[in-house]
């Protein structure tokens, strides 16, 4: 079976599952949409990170903000590609346990919030860390 680092063996490709990894770019690819684009739709994220200067030529970022989107575009480059994006968010909205999620999707992807409860809300905080 050919695989690299970015794509994911079809025999893992099933509705509603995700491996850990998978979780956690998806969260990875929220937390840095809540940071930067806030009310921006999860379907945003790959323009964000594919070097797009309308979107991202923000003057008025942060010097911490401009961090989190070159570390984003360094660890979710796989999701520069929106088909990779969207499978993986469609994937993580239809998970059947939606207790392991730190974000609510809308069906339709056009918002997203954080949980403010759920047994895995605490790895908000190691999202935090990662792009630190």
């Amino acid at each position: 079976m050919n695989t690299t680092p970015f794509t994911t063996p079809a025999i893992n490709r099933r509705p509603g599952k995700l491996s850990a990894r998978q979780l956690l770019d998806v969260e990875l690819g929220l937390f840095l949409l809540s940071q930067l684009q806030p009310a921006a739709s999860p379907d945003t994220l790959p323009i964000l990170l594919s070097q797009c200067t309308s979107l991202t030529d923000q003057s008025d970022w942060t010097p911490r903000q401009r961090k989190l989107l070159n570390r984003g575009r360094q660890l979710l480059t796989q999701f520069q590609h929106r088909p990779a994006w969207y499978e993986l968010l469609d994937r993580y909205v239809s998970v059947s346990n939606p207790l392991r999620q730190a974000y609510d999707v809308s069906a339709d992807r056009s918002r997203f919030t954080e949980k403010s409860v759920g047994f895995f809300r605490n790895r908000l905080r190691t999202l935090q860390q990662v792009m630190a």
